[in-house]
């Protein structure tokens, strides 16, 4: 019984990052449905490992299920992505803050290396790469800020932020990417040096300068029509 179980849940496991990986990356657009019979044709399961792939990802705000109809993948618009980065600016902000403090000479070597790669990747044109880095990067001051309900909230955001970071990666907006980039590093340093108003306030206007260039890209029609 034990093993049935545990292949069923790795089989869920399999079903639900595959999904999320498609949502995030744009395979499956804001606007879209999807049902529970084609997914169970897709990956050759019965309906339970896939209905609970669908909870947990509904649970995770990647989707929403609407009786009936299926799993909807909403669509983002200008108004969500300004509330949700004002989210990020306020609370990464904060994690920040927090982190300076605690931050250890190790999580700061970790920083560091992550920065270089970021940079070398960026170097390549490997912009998924790049993302891949900034999600980590981001993650070292968040999961060591020891506030466990600033993590939680934080993360429950950025399960959405990161269909806006990943799409705009995969646009190759360069610019956006190397200002990050350049940021990273100062924040590396204030978190060296211990500085928490420093650390915070690059934080804030890290997210704020993020906002600002998504909506730009948003109106311009480069994010809005895979979002």
């Amino acid at each position: 019984m034990i093993m049935k179980k545990d292949a069923a849940l790795s089989k869920q496991n399999q079903i639900y990052e595959q999904l999320k990986e498609d949502i995030v990356t744009g395979k499956y657009s804001g606007g879209s449905f999807l049902q529970e019979n084609d997914l169970c044709a897709a990956f050759d399961v019965s309906r339970t490992p896939v209905r609970e792939a669908l909870i947990r990802l509904s649970h995770d705000q990647y989707i929403e299920l609407i009786p009936n109809r299926g799993a909807f993948i909403p669509q983002m618009t200008i108004s969500d992505i300004k509330e949700l980065y004002e989210l990020r600016v306020a609370n990464d902000g904060m994690a920040a803050f927090l982190f300076a403090r605690r931050a250890t000479p190790e999580i700061v070597a970790d920083m560091e290396q992550s920065v270089a790669r970021e940079a070398v990747f960026l170097q390549e044109g490997n912009f998924v790469k790049v993302h891949e880095e900034e999600l980590y990067f981001h993650s070292l001051y968040i999961n060591n800020c020891g506030n466990k309900r600033l993590i939680n909230i934080i993360n429950m955001v950025g399960n959405q932020t990161v269909r806006v970071m990943r799409i705009s990666a995969e646009a190759q907006f360069r610019d956006t990417l190397e200002v990050s980039l350049k940021r990273h590093g100062e924040l590396t340093e204030a978190f060296r040096a211990h500085d928490q108003e420093k650390a915070r306030a690059l934080m804030e206007s890290h997210w704020e300068y993020s906002k600002e260039g998504y909506i730009r890209h948003y109106i311009e029609g480069t994010l809005s029509n895979r979002l």
